[in-house]
């Protein structure tokens, strides 16, 4: 039964990389032979980092890699959400309508370390109220 359990905290965040892969691989104008944009300037970074999607995708990916890995690893999640990143730049090279770049990495960093921040605090905070909580059971006993 824990072996299911485990694998089941495991299937959210496979299923919703794989979709948002798939997705990013989706064009309606076409293919063309595959191209990558390296530039990696601070004005193709500003750029990037005015693309909501890829920070609110990360943010939730990562989310879900923590579910999978659990809070004590963090850095699996934050590992595994990059690695899905990559991917979608990777998918995009050969649709035409997508511009795969280096710089749309910037964008996903900041996603995962939003989520890492979130998912860092959340556990400082629950920690903190059952330690609260389980001092107040003790003492009124």
């Amino acid at each position: 039964m824990r072996n299911i359990l485990a694998a089941a905290r495991w299937l959210p965040f496979i299923v919703i990389s794989i979709a948002s892969l798939w997705a990013s691989a989706q064009t309606t104008q076409g293919y063309r032979d595959p191209i990558f944009d390296w530039d990696i300037s601070w004005p193709a970074i500003a750029n990037a980092l005015t693309k909501m999607p890829h920070i609110v995708s990360t943010l939730m990916i990562f989310l879900l890699a923590t579910l999978a890995v659990g809070v004590g690893r963090l850095w699996l999640a934050a590992l595994l959400t990059f690695v899905v990143a990559i991917g979608w730049e990777i998918v995009q090279m050969p649709t035409i309508g997508n511009n795969p770049r280096l710089a749309d990495l910037a964008p996903d960093l900041v996603g995962i370390g939003i989520g890492w921040v979130i998912v860092a605090v959340g556990t400082i905070l629950w920690r903190r109220f059952r330690l609260a909580s389980y001092r107040q059971n003790a003492g009124g006993a």
